[in-house]
């Protein structure tokens, strides 16, 4: 179980013990199962479970597009099953209704923005409107905010204007039933360019209403953690000629010991860097990251890329009175980022448990932290850590939460990795 970089009461702890397990289950029929069997003790949650067959009512989206782009869920296989206390304890067949979105990157929005704007279009420009048009009626349900959240860690006039641009393109094909193309572009230019831009005036002055109000806060926390994790990587890297087991075990030591929190996607991520098994493009970018001329902007770059599996999993505690006619939701991404795509093709999720009154996630991966870490590190190395996942060690990170400061620590291994870059240049 991953955790949350928010507090997670003690007293829930026995309810989070049930949902380990029934998240732990080998399908989706096994879930079901446990689940209805401690139905009554967790009134509070939700389960969304990933089924490797298509058996699940609620299908799955996974493909790839080109050598980079992906238009996926963090979830593995292909559909999922629903569990909640009302849904388990119904003997027969029960409606709900899910929500859903394609969430868009900033490549994605680029090329749609594009095609809506440029009369000189090149061949490029056309086959990344072709690998869009695999989506099918998903272009029906294009969503730009996570291309907006994107857009923030350079907000000023030109990236307004960029972003007014792209949500109206974004717009006018989600509502047009069209595919994107040479002609749909002409047709917007001729028709929908003034509504498109109208409305994308109105959702850009909401969201900059939004953004001076401080509701973004937490993106950055959990930006700043996501480069924390990255700088600590690379000053563990380079500052060691210790065995890459012992890199690695040094890492899930800064985690629990400073960041108070154990993050298995961010782990597999760095432990490819540490352990240089190349799985991921990001690795092979930061493996040589003292040969690039700003290093910390390009890690600042991919915590954005590892941050965007996290905001998909964070949209599946959409609740009702965000959308009141909406049981669930699944959120879904079109990246052309190989970074993403890397990213979330390694670490798919079996599950994700929702506690409702605390809107918090709690995402179980295809491997459990323990047991991926035991495979890489040996059963010595992992002996002197297997504290670390005990309820015990789970409750003391909880605890000493609140008072650790991420900004702190990031702005001292800031300067710590720019001196060791310049020493190995120097």
């Amino acid at each position: 179980m991953s955790e949350s970089p928010e507090r997670a009461p003690s007293q829930q702890l026995s309810e989070q013990q049930l949902v380990q397990e029934i998240c732990s289950a080998p399908n989706a029929l096994e879930a079901h199962r446990r689940f209805e069997k401690t139905a009554a003790a967790l009134e509070k949650w939700q389960i969304i479970f990933a089924e490797e067959s298509d058996a699940g009512s609620i299908k799955l989206l996974d493909q790839t597009l080109g050598s980079s782009g992906v238009a996926t869920s963090v979830f593995r296989g292909k559909s999922l099953w629903l569990m909640d206390a009302p849904f388990v304890s119904q003997s027969g067949p029960i409606g709900f209704r899910g929500g859903s979105a394609m969430f868009l990157d900033s490549n994605a929005a680029t090329y749609i923005r594009n095609i809506a704007y440029r009369d000189d279009l090149s061949p490029e420009a056309l086959n990344w409107a072709n690998l869009i048009n695999q989506i099918g009626p998903r272009l029906q349900q294009l969503n730009p905010y996570l291309y907006l959240w994107e857009s923030v860690r350079s907000w000023n006039d030109e990236t307004v204007a960029e972003c007014k641009r792209s949500v109206a393109a974004i717009h006018a094909l989600s509502s047009s039933g069209s595919k994107l193309s040479a002609e749909w572009g002409r047709r917007f230019r001729s028709v929908f360019r003034e509504s498109a831009e109208n409305f994308a005036t109105g959702l850009i002055a909401e969201f900059e209403r939004n953004l001076e109000a401080g509701l973004f806060a937490a993106l950055e926390d959990q930006l700043n953690l996501m480069e924390a994790v990255l700088i600590r990587t690379q000053i563990i890297e380079l500052s060691s000629k210790k065995a890459k087991e012992h890199k690695l075990a040094q890492l899930v030591t800064y985690m629990h010991e400073e960041l108070s929190t154990i993050m298995l996607r961010e782990l597999i991520v760095c432990g490819d860097i540490l352990l240089r098994s190349n799985r991921s493009r990001i690795s092979k970018k930061l493996n040589s990251i003292q040969n690039q001329a700003d290093p910390l902007a390009l890690i600042r770059n991919c915590a954005w890329d590892m941050y965007i599996p996290r905001a998909l999993d964070a949209l599946t505690s959409v609740t009702p009175d965000q959308a009141p006619h909406v049981d669930f939701y699944v959120a879904e991404v079109l990246s052309f980022d190989g970074d993403v795509s890397d990213i979330i093709n390694t670490t798919k999720l079996r599950a994700i448990a929702v506690h409702k009154p605390s809107k918090k996630n709690f995402p179980f991966f295809d491997s459990d932290v323990a047991e991926w870490l035991g495979n890489r590190l040996g059963p010595k190395r992992m002996g002197a850590l297997s504290d670390y996942f005990l309820p015990e060690a789970f409750l003391d990170r909880a605890r000493r939460r609140p008072a650790m400061s991420v900004r702190s620590i990031l702005e001292v291994d800031r300067k710590k990795l720019i001196h060791l870059i310049q020493q190995k240049n120097g």
